[in-house]
């Protein structure tokens, strides 16, 4: 089984590839050609992303990359929301086991239905909107939801004002014990 990561906004990085490297050797995609963020600040690569219809693109990414396998799929922020997109294509395989972290726009495709398992974990603090809203109902569909405590957008990325590597570090761990005996 294939471990297929979409980051987050600030795209590759050597410190994201070594906090990854506890899963073994994942496939890392980035809404970017190369490493890092082609843009001197993250609001103007978010504008960027989405004046580029960047969710779209990513997902098809994101499935031209998976390629209809059961796949362990861990998704950060703008790639969380494009992986949640995916999830529920039909495009994604029944078998496959999601993990999405702080993917805001999330809120705007609340009635998507994921086909295959789903974890989405969401930071305490989100500078647009409430994540318990979007817990609650995101839980009433089946999905696992939960808010990690005293966490901001960004937690999980080294390149992060707001990482934190003590609960990165868990939840790599956490993610290790998703995947099948001797993966990694």
């Amino acid at each position: 089984m294939q471990i297929v990561v979409a980051t987050d906004i600030h795209g590759t990085s050597d410190s994201l590839r070594s906090l990854l490297s506890g899963l073994g050797n994942p496939i890392v995609l980035s809404p970017w050609l190369n490493d890092g963020c082609p843009f001197p600040g993250e609001q103007e690569a978010v504008a960027a992303f989405h004046r580029n219809d960047g969710l779209t693109t990513y997902q098809q990414q994101i499935a031209e990359t998976v390629n209809g396998q059961p796949s362990v799929l861990i998704g950060f922020s703008v790639g969380a929301t494009s992986m949640w997109h995916y999830i529920a294509s039909t495009q994604c395989n029944a078998e496959s086991r999601a993990v999405l972290y702080y993917g805001s726009r999330i809120r705007n495709s609340l009635k998507l239905v994921p086909r295959c398992s789903a974890s989405v974990i969401f930071a305490e603090h989100e500078r647009s909107f409430d994540p318990c809203t979007i817990v609650q109902t995101i839980s009433d569909s089946g999905v696992d939801c939960s808010i990690i405590a005293d966490t901001h957008h960004g937690f999980m990325n080294p390149v992060s004002a707001n990482y934190r590597p003590e609960i990165a570090q868990a939840q790599i761990n956490m993610l290790k014990s998703l995947l099948p005996a001797n993966f990694t």
